[in-house]
């Protein structure tokens, strides 16, 4: 089964002020190819505390694309693909208020969330924040780096169900009460996601 996992840091708690993008394009648990890019938000203002999550200050984004610019090659390295992201609500959140933003359509593509997966498949885990599955598989990981958040996203995915029909997947996550979701219109404000988030455990 082929897919792609997402990640996305911002410089604050607007929806809009994405400051980087992973993705890596995975079949059958063996990474074809990834993506990785600085983003130009349209506001500079970088808040502390998310500087000192991901280490990008407003400095290293002045020459950065914009994402209205990236977006052409993000859609084209996705191709119809399963997204996959931890904690799914949060970047398709991203994905969905700087679409918005740019007056851009929003394509029809469909999204699982590994928080949801994880924590179905591996109900006897302590917690279930991308860091610490990391750390109990073994995977090598910087965390809060777009493009490693997204490639340990996919060693997860498919550590969680290792098939690799397609069709199988899909009924594996389906007797789990697993749907694949599909992008529409409308977002949360990061802020609000973010409590819930902090509710259940995820920071």
């Amino acid at each position: 089964m082929k897919y792609v996992a997402l990640d996305f840091e911002t410089a604050n708690n607007e929806p809009i002020s994405a400051c980087s993008v992973g993705l890596a394009k995975v079949e059958n648990g063996v990474v074809l190819d990834t993506y990785y890019s600085l983003i130009n938000p349209p506001s500079s203002y970088f808040s502390p505390a998310n500087i000192g999550i991901h280490g990008i200050h407003p400095r290293d984004v002045i020459n950065a694309p914009t994402f209205d610019s990236i977006w052409p090659d993000i859609l084209l390295f996705i191709d119809n693909n399963l997204v996959i992201a931890h904690n799914a609500p949060f970047d398709i959140g991203i994905v969905k208020a700087m679409l918005s933003f740019y007056s851009i359509p929003i394509p029809p593509l469909h999204y699982a969330d590994t928080v949801r997966i994880a924590r179905k498949v591996f109900p006897q885990l302590p917690n279930h924040k991308l860091t610490s599955l990391s750390a109990y598989f073994g995977f090598v990981y910087r965390a809060h780096h777009a493009l490693d958040d997204a490639i340990n996203c996919a060693k997860l995915f498919h550590t969680s169900c290792p098939l690799e029909d397609e069709q199988a997947v899909i009924d594996f996550y389906y007797a789990l009460d697993i749907r694949f979701n599909k992008m529409s219109g409308g977002y949360a404000p990061l802020v609000a996601q973010k409590r819930e988030e902090e509710s259940l455990g995820l920071f």
